[in-house]
């Protein structure tokens, strides 16, 4: 059989190159992966169409860049090896036909990412068209958890109705997107829900959903019938009472949420749970990871400690060290044994912590920020942002889906302009005279998320402060 680029992942001209990345993170084998490939790179990968082996695209890619047949064997390898992520190379992506649902298939058109010979391929980390996105479709919950991070007062508006929803995923959808991130809020304390997830599945797209809301066998067989495959639950402990206690709501709750989870799993839905960890809970964590790793139809259960909210920060609610060296030795035992289900972030490095030098190689490893430059956030009115966890913050509104479409706000004034801030408008801060600001600012990013938790809603142009020129602001975590 021949060789194909696995279905989990996308190639998608954009502008005048393109692009490779996953196209839902949450549930591939292979996690978030993405990367830029110049023209050649992608017509190479577009040859493996099922029905070619490796030595088959060698010589297409000789003939077709006019190269004997060693270089071009040279090319194709370096191809191969290029990291995409952590974890992987663009080389494990190519695997044989036969092990994919021939349904799944990508075929790519090598003609399509021939790009006009009179344009240049930019040097810019953002994408000329987004490839991710969060929906937000209501900031209403079932619960009130003590722990939440989310501005659930912050919305006043109406949410937005299907009709928007429809024409977004419409346009998300010609953007090459097939994934429809839902945050929150939760998703069904919408009285139309159910007509948001199913019409996302019937578009061919795949909803992520998250929720905390005991939905009954009723409601999780109607999802089922959907075509609805996973599904994440936040669940805070095995301890009914200890649950009861974290999300404030009337005792019963932790019960029923317990049974949602017996309920997906007999019914078929696989599921990914999320916990919490805060000094209420995390003596008990380590029962329920035990719990879920028993339970065959748990894909994925991840532990995180609190970390700092901007909207209802309460300092109780960081776990002491002690507590989180104790978790973790309880949980790499467990780890060893289930290595591929059950993750924790661990502590949260203190960003303020050590000399210059020592800041300036974190700061330097640091994660690349996303916002304004891969995907965008619609927010419940239908506004958009571009982190979902600056919510209304206007400072970050790049645009409204009541009134433009998505590219248009994709390419709007004060979306570049957060993507390529001018470093004459930062009216004071570390930033204002930074010699390094546009160097940190169009490379890695600053996290306007992490900058907005250590010094302030009023200050989204100071710096991150992972910075060694930052000044010590608030406990992150």
């Amino acid at each position: 059989m021949g060789l194909i680029v696995s279905p989990h992942i996308k190639i998608r001209p954009d502008g005048n190159r393109a692009i490779l990345f996953s196209v839902n993170p949450t549930n591939s084998i292979y996690g978030n992966c993405f990367r830029f490939l110049n023209p050649a790179q992608a017509i190479t990968l577009s040859l493996f169409n099922g029905k070619r082996d490796l030595t088959d695209v060698v010589e297409i890619v000789a003939y077709l860049f006019d190269l004997d047949t060693q270089t071009a064997s040279h090319e194709v390898d370096a191809l191969l090896s290029l990291p995409v992520n952590n974890e992987h190379t663009i080389g494990t992506f190519i695997i044989d036909v036969s092990d994919i649902d021939i349904k799944s298939m990508r075929l790519y058109d090598p003609k399509a990412f021939i790009p006009d010979k009179n344009q240049l391929i930019p040097d810019d980390p953002r994408c000329n068209i987004p490839c991710s996105m969060i929906v937000l479709p209501t900031m209403r919950c079932y619960t009130n958890c003590r722990y939440c991070y989310a501005d659930r007062n912050g919305f006043r508006g109406k949410e937005f109705d299907v009709p928007l929803f429809k024409d977004l995923l419409r346009q998300a959808k010609n953007c090459g997107i097939e994934t429809v991130n839902f945050s929150g809020g939760d998703i069904f304390c919408r009285s139309d829900a159910f007509e948001l997830i199913e019409y996302t599945l019937s578009r061919g797209m795949y909803p992520n959903i998250p929720t905390k809301y005991p939905l009954s066998k009723d409601q999780i067989e109607r999802l089922s019938e959907m075509g609805l495959s996973t599904i994440q639950i936040s669940i805070d402990a095995l301890d009914s009472n200890i649950i009861d206690d974290l999300v404030a709501v009337s005792p019963g709750y932790g019960n029923r949420i317990l049974q949602t989870l017996n309920y997906l799993g007999e019914i078929g839905i696989k599921v990914r749970t999320n916990t919490v960890l805060t000094p209420y809970n995390i003596r008990d964590a380590i029962n329920l990871a035990k719990y879920l790793t028993k339970q065959p139809y748990i894909i994925k259960s991840n532990f995180t400690c609190y970390g700092r909210s901007i909207y209802h920060h309460h300092e109780n609610m960081f776990c002491p060290s002690e507590m989180i060296h104790i978790f973790k030795n309880d949980f790499d035992k467990i780890k060893n044994i289930f290595p591929a289900k059950i993750f924790f972030s661990g502590l949260v490095s203190d960003p303020y912590k050590g000399d210059e030098a020592e800041r300036t190689t974190r700061f330097s490893k640091r994660s690349f920020c996303t916002a304004s430059r891969r995907g965008f956030v619609v927010l419940p009115d239908g506004r958009v942002t571009i982190c979902e966890e600056l919510y209304f913050h206007d400072s970050f509104i790049i645009g409204d889906l009541n009134k433009q479409s998505l590219m248009e706000i994709w390419a709007s004034p004060k979306a570049m302009e957060l993507a390529h801030p001018s470093q004459a408008l930062v009216p004071d801060g570390a930033c204002r005279d930074c010699l390094d600001f546009r160097t940190c600012h169009e490379g890695l990013g600053r996290c306007f998320r992490e900058c907005i938790k250590s010094y302030g809603i009023h200050r989204p142009h100071w710096p991150d402060p992972r910075c060694p020129k930052a000044p010590i602001g608030n406990r992150i975590a």
